[in-house]
């Protein structure tokens, strides 16, 4: 295959590097590389615009390229922002979000984009996931070879909260063969694997409430970033009397909404999460929240959340966004503000659109780095009615 010499321009979604043949011509890079490198790569693929090409020697590395501090950070793959000090990290993920959010609502909506973007850094760049994933074989864990099937034996890895790093070999010894979901408490430092049917208690300290999760069900992993997030989210709806939280989930947005005095709506389809957030919310003693356990693609879920007519919802959905579903939303009279939260701008871009053309705008947004030393991030836009 082709072989170039290319200088990286800059980043672009997904890890990805973006350089420029003399021609004028576009090289797609795949992750690994950061702006400035002067490297040799090997052209993969040739499409009709655009060429794609993987890093296989760097000539030149970035000023402020370090030695990675995991002995597996060139071969799981990971966190290969692990060698760019955590502040450049930051810096780099945000022009990418800045640049991602105008290319993906088109050339219709760009100018709709937000000038300005808040930024949340994270307050551990290491050891901050209380959740993770590890592929357990003969007792001990382990993580797949970047590319490949091949396990990695990782004793420790440095993304985990400590606790969890420290309890994960022990009870992996305990375990057959597979891959887990393993997850910690910050309250009481309890580490479950998620065929445990106990529950972790995570706590809301701003709020005065903990929810309630089985070791297998979604929460953020990075816990101390995410008290940010429900304090950001829940003040840009302060003001609202009655708030609809779709994707609830065990209700890290419900309960603490909820507990500020607000009448809440909780909509999950996974009864496992709203159960939950039903035991959380009993706790709690918070009886002006209602849990309804339901699919938003199905009518019912929909016909409640109609008849609730919240002037606020907060919507959280899962990676591949909302989809058409919610589009009927855009025009229900009694809603004033939403928060939606994203954990890929492409797919909310494209779920935003219905809203634009509506006559809602783009009010806010804010960057969360929820994930240190990837390329990941999780993005907040705060809408209005013009």
């Amino acid at each position: 295959m082709q072989e170039l010499e290319l200088t990286v321009e800059r980043l672009i979604w997904r890890g990805r590097a973006l350089a420029r043949l003399e021609s004028g011509q576009v090289v797609i890079l795949e992750p690994g590389v950061f702006p400035g490198e002067r490297i040799l790569a090997q052209v993969t693929k040739s499409t009709g615009d655009h060429l794609q090409a993987r890093c296989t020697r760097l000539l030149e590395p970035a000023e402020h390229r370090q030695e990675h501090p995991c002995p597996l950070g060139d071969l799981c793959g990971g966190c290969r922002f692990g060698v760019l000090p955590y502040q450049v990290q930051v810096k780099i993920k945000h022009q990418v979000l800045q640049t991602e959010i105008r290319r993906a609502l088109g050339r219709k909506w760009s100018g709709h984009a937000p000038e300005e973007i808040l930024v949340f850094s994270s307050p551990e760049s290491w050891g901050y996931r209380w959740r993770g994933q590890t592929e357990v074989l003969d007792g001990r864990p382990h993580v797949k070879a970047l590319g490949r099937n091949h396990p990695l034996h990782c004793p420790r890895c440095l993304l985990h909260a400590p606790v969890l790093a420290v309890e994960l070999p022990r009870i992996c010894q305990d375990l057959p063969p597979g891959r887990y979901t393993m997850a910690a408490s910050p309250l009481d430092h309890k580490v479950l694997a998620h065929t445990s049917p106990e529950w972790l208690k995570l706590p809301l300290e701003k709020s005065g409430i903990s929810l309630q999760v089985r070791p297998g069900s979604f929460f953020q992993a990075n816990w101390r970033l995410n008290q940010d997030l429900v304090q950001y989210v829940l003040s840009r709806l302060a003001h609202l009397d009655s708030l609809a939280d779709l994707y609830a989930g065990a209700g890290n947005f419900a309960l603490p909404c909820a507990a500020g005095g607000h009448k809440v709506l909780a909509l999950e389809s996974d009864s496992r999460a709203a159960k939950g957030a039903l035991r959380a919310a009993r706790e709690g003693g918070l009886n002006n929240l209602r849990i309804h356990t339901g699919d938003l693609r199905r009518r019912e879920a929909m016909q409640t959340l109609k008849k609730f007519a919240p002037q606020g919802l907060i919507l959280d959905p899962p990676r591949s966004g909302a989809g058409r579903n919610l589009q009927s939303l855009a025009g229900l009279e009694s809603l004033q503000r939403l928060a939606w939260i994203s954990c890929d701008v492409v797919n909310t871009c494209r779920d935003l659109k219905p809203f634009l053309e509506a006559g809602w705008r783009i009010r806010e947004a804010a960057m969360f780095d929820m994930f240190p030393q990837t390329w990941h991030m999780e993005a907040v836009f705060v809408l209005g009615k013009s």
